[in-house]
């Protein structure tokens, strides 16, 4: 029996694909897959587990899938990756790692070329060291800039400013020359509520003049101060207080109030922005207005219920071309699954709700969720990831005209 015609999926049935054995999971956190990434092209994807980091081409049977492209560090435990194509036809990778018997965090750096078969070629450049006494590398991020060479620069989140930092890059290896120069700062207005460091509380649009400020002012309210910078200089900014949004936490009588940070994320030219709140509450809100464009699930959980919304994310960072997805836990009786919900991020009226059913799958007492939701470059394909097996889904292609579109051209 066919199945009926989607508007924004070719399919809701899923391709899938193998990643690891699930037999193959342990107790220990390294033995999990973590940090898919699908920088540079659809099907070929970026993860580590046990120590190295992995490229696959997932569309391919060749004896040579996957590959490794960074090796297990013998003495440090790999906690993060992230890909970010620069200027050049190259891609930065960025790594986090920690000692695996110290309390020592180190940072890699490399640059790549991109092949032409659309993959990673080998290091131009490379740097391996540690962070003492130069920054807090976990609360470091990759930020778009047009400010300087390779296209790209790093935000250290502090208490009330970020600072920035340009690559600085020789010919030769880095060796012990730590290779973040300081190349400006973002300063918050003084009404800036919040002084928590959690990256969720404070983000910044990706044109990086709009700032957003979470906080939980009382146990029925969740404010959002909203800041806004004019500077043409994007490495020095000053936001000043905007306006207040104070959005009810949907509230189920005979339980208790859930104390719980928001999630936050910005739409492609952040005239947007998505919420998910306590209770699985998700809204969308136009920075403009304190009326919310949508909101979804609003009737509140209960306490049994209440595991948070996860991945919440507008898809490629094209303007007029994203969705909105996010993914929800739930239950009837006895059967659990995760149901990724897709949105068309123009109209906000069009969804699918993708069911993917988690009873029997993994060994008894492990966690079985979607541990990875991602797009490919081009927010055209839709990737999710439980218990080492990857589900692809392709957007639906609209009709000539002002309506909502995805895909490729």
């Amino acid at each position: 029996m066919d199945e009926p015609p989607s508007a924004l999926l070719k399919s809701r049935i899923p391709k899938k694909t193998i990643i690891v054995d699930p037999n193959l999971f342990t107790d220990d956190e390294e033995s999990e897959i973590n940090n898919f990434r699908c920088p540079l092209q659809k099907g070929i994807i970026y993860y580590h587990r046990d120590g190295p980091i992995f490229e696959h081409n997932i569309h391919s049977s060749g004896k040579h899938e996957p590959r490794i492209i960074v090796p297990r560090h013998p003495s440090r435990r790999l906690a993060e990756i992230s890909f970010a194509p620069i200027n050049g036809n190259r891609v930065l990778l960025f790594a986090k790692y920690l000692g695996r018997t110290t309390s020592q965090t180190y940072l890699h750096l490399s640059i790549h070329e991109i092949r032409s078969d659309n993959r990673v070629g080998p290091a131009l450049w490379s740097f391996n060291g540690s962070t003492y006494g130069h920054i807090n590398l976990f609360h470091l991020r990759l930020i778009k800039t047009t400010a300087n060479a390779l296209g790209i620069t790093f935000g250290l989140r502090l208490i009330d400013h970020w600072k920035l930092f340009d690559i600085f890059t020789t010919e030769t290896d880095a060796s012990d020359k730590f290779p973040l120069i300081e190349s400006g700062r973002i300063d918050y207005n003084l009404k800036l509520t919040s002084k928590a460091k959690h990256n969720s509380l404070v983000i910044l649009s990706p044109d990086r003049h709009i700032l957003l400020n979470a906080e939980k002012e009382e146990r029925d309210h969740e404010t959002i101060d909203i800041h806004y910078s004019d500077s043409g200089d994007t490495n020095n900014l000053s936001f000043s207080f905007v306006s207040r949004l104070s959005i009810p936490i949907p509230m189920d009588p005979k339980t208790s109030p859930i104390i719980q940070e928001p999630v936050l994320a910005f739409s492609a030219d952040g005239s947007k922005f998505a919420m998910a709140m306590a209770r699985s509450r998700v809204s969308v809100w136009e920075i403009r207005s304190k009326i919310p464009l949508k909101t979804f699930m609003d009737v509140p959980k209960s306490d049994y219920d209440d595991r948070p919304v996860r991945h919440l994310q507008f898809s490629s960072g094209n303007l007029g071309k994203e969705v909105l997805v996010f993914v929800e836990h739930d239950h009837d009786g006895l059967f659990r699954f995760n149901a990724i919900h897709v949105i068309d991020a123009t109209s906000f009226e069009k969804e699918e709700i993708l069911i993917l059913p988690l009873e029997g799958l993994g060994k008894p007492g492990m966690r079985i969720a979607v541990d990875a939701l991602f797009f490919d470059p081009s927010g055209a394909t839709l990737y999710a990831e439980i218990n080492g097996t990857l589900y692809e889904w392709d957007l639906q292609k609209n009709n000539p005209g002002p309506e909502w579109w995805i895909g490729e051209e």
